[in-house]
């Protein structure tokens, strides 16, 4: 058996290949002694590749060899693999990890360069999420987010202009939580939560659609641990993406792509 470990700031991400059978399975990072537990019982004889911010943690620790590889190099093997899986064949795209921040890459068929990255990501969303609501729990906060309206927290175009006809789509967000103060009623958490998880999307869509742009290319790739099981997020980021002109994709088990890439 192999296994790939990508050891994050809020999640290990693992993938166990035994022949031609590949299981996802992931942890929160604060457990990562019980899964340095689990691999030394478990799997001393199998090989094991690391990658993360916590890889070299997870080897001092681990009482057999391992191999390990740079983070955005590993990444980028697992989403090429997956990219041709899902039957995609991009000359030029860029792509945004969004973990606990989002680091940003330009690539081509042969390789990746990080251009930049933001502190904006899944740790926001659920420090914000836990600031407003006192909910911090991932699940949780998407699940009620999916009940939330974010007109009214954030101001849209279209509240600007009263009905009238607007210059840009009316949908676009002039200001997150710019509607606050002009509401009638308290948000509910389900409408702040909504709200948080949009403010996140947008910001890093915004960065992929301007990061694609100087990369002359419109195909922008998500990936991430923010992203999973996260159907609002993710149809924010499509909606927003083609309101702009750009072109948003989203891949299975994208989230895997450092312990898929650690493997290779």
């Amino acid at each position: 058996m192999k296994i790939g470990v990508d050891a994050g700031g809020t999640l290990i991400k693992m993938v166990q290949v035994d022949g031609d059978s590949r299981t996802f399975t992931k942890y929160p990072s604060k457990n990562v002694d019980q899964v340095i537990d689990m691999l030394n019982k478990n799997h001393a004889e199998d090989k094991v590749f690391l990658t993360g911010g916590k890889a070299e943690y997870m080897q001092e620790n681990l009482n057999f060899e391992v191999e390990t590889s740079i983070e955005f190099d590993a990444t980028f093997r697992g989403l090429s693999m997956l990219l041709e899986e899902a039957g995609y064949d991009f000359d030029r795209y860029v792509y945004l990890n969004v973990g606990t921040g989002t680091s940003f890459h330009q690539a081509s068929k042969t390789g990746q360069k990080r251009v930049g990255g933001s502190g904006v990501g899944g740790g926001t969303l659920v420090g914000l999420s836990h600031l407003l609501t006192g909910i911090s729990d991932f699940k949780t906060i998407v699940e009620k987010a999916q009940l939330g309206v974010r007109d009214n927290v954030d101001l849209k175009v279209h509240h600007i202009y009263n009905g009238r006809p607007t210059p840009i789509p009316g949908d676009l967000t002039a200001s997150n939580f710019g509607n606050v103060l002009n509401g009638d009623d308290k948000a509910s958490d389900e409408d702040q939560l909504i709200a948080v998880i949009g403010l996140v999307a947008e910001t890093v869509t915004s960065m992929a659609l301007n990061l694609a742009d100087a990369f002359e290319t419109k195909k922008m790739v998500f990936i991430g641990s923010t992203l999973l099981d996260n159907t609002v997020m993710t149809d924010i980021i499509k909606s927003y993406s083609h309101l702009k002109g750009g072109e948003a994709y989203i891949l299975e088990r994208g989230e895997f792509s450092g312990a898929l890439g650690a493997l290779m």
